[in-house]
């Protein structure tokens, strides 16, 4: 065996070197592609979907990361990017080359100015999660992509019954709407206004997602009645139009 600098060793060990390296350069992260981004609503825990490519590949956590941060641009927050030691972190349920689930925030959200209303800009910066990730402060490039949208209010649906249906002439009927969300039930105190076409017959108070109206006054016939609920800053409301819920009601 040569020990000798330039033998037979020593040029096997600069092989090998020589081969690592040009796997390395063969091989770079790729610079992530954000292709669609979910809705973002105003809620804690929601699923945010971010589709693309060249993420690299990442376990589930909840905490803080290097490779993904959501940044207020209104109230000037930044969640997940660990660098910039925010009190709110992401909940990242599953990451593939091709796509981010989230499931929301946690840490400190809620405290201060640590919430997202309607219409702030929030823009999303990922690293390719197989980089050396990002440095704070300095821009994405070249492992990194970003892109801004805009927080939406809570989409929202509602149902809406009658009881007794059919009923009889002069008898008390009682309307009860349900409105609902994917991202959890719209608080108490939003208003539900019950239609009967373009006539307004009564409003009513969200109490647990449900509201009542009764009307004892309704004439012979059909009725088609509505449910409108009018939404506030976190969860959209439904129109005076056909989305609302509609439903027959028949006094006989």
């Amino acid at each position: 065996m040569v020990n000798s600098i330039g033998g037979p060793r020593s040029m096997i060990l600069i092989g090998i070197v020589a081969a690592a390296s040009l796997v390395a350069a063969q091989s770079p992260a790729t610079k992530p592609k954000i292709t669609s981004v979910s809705k973002i609503t105003t809620a804690e825990h929601q699923t945010i979907t971010i589709t693309g490519s060249g993420f690299g590949t990442h376990s589930s956590y909840t905490g803080t990361t290097k490779f993904i941060s959501l940044d207020d641009q209104t109230k000037k927050w930044e969640a997940g990017f660990s660098p910039d030691s925010d009190t709110v972190t992401l909940i990242v349920n599953s990451w593939t080359n091709t796509k981010i689930t989230l499931g929301g925030f946690a840490g400190k959200w809620g405290t201060s100015n640590f919430t997202l209303a309607v219409g702030n800009k929030e823009d999303i910066k990922i690293w390719n999660a197989q980089s050396s990730g990002g440095t704070f402060g300095a821009s994405c490039g070249a492992s990194c992509v970003s892109k801004t949208v805009t927080i939406v209010a809570a989409a929202t649906s509602t149902e809406i019954r009658s009881s007794p249906n059919p009923s009889v002439y002069g008898q008390p009927v009682r309307f009860t709407a349900v409105v609902t969300s994917g991202d959890g039930v719209p608080p108490d105190g939003g208003k539900v206004r019950f239609m009967r076409d373009e006539e307004e017959l009564g409003t009513a108070t969200l109490r647990g997602g449900v509201a009542h109206f009764t009307v004892s006054t309704l004439d012979f016939g059909t009725h088609s009645i509505r449910a409108v609920y009018e939404g506030n800053a976190d969860f959209a409301g439904t129109g005076r139009d056909e989305e609302s819920a509609r439903m027959t009601h028949t006094v006989n």
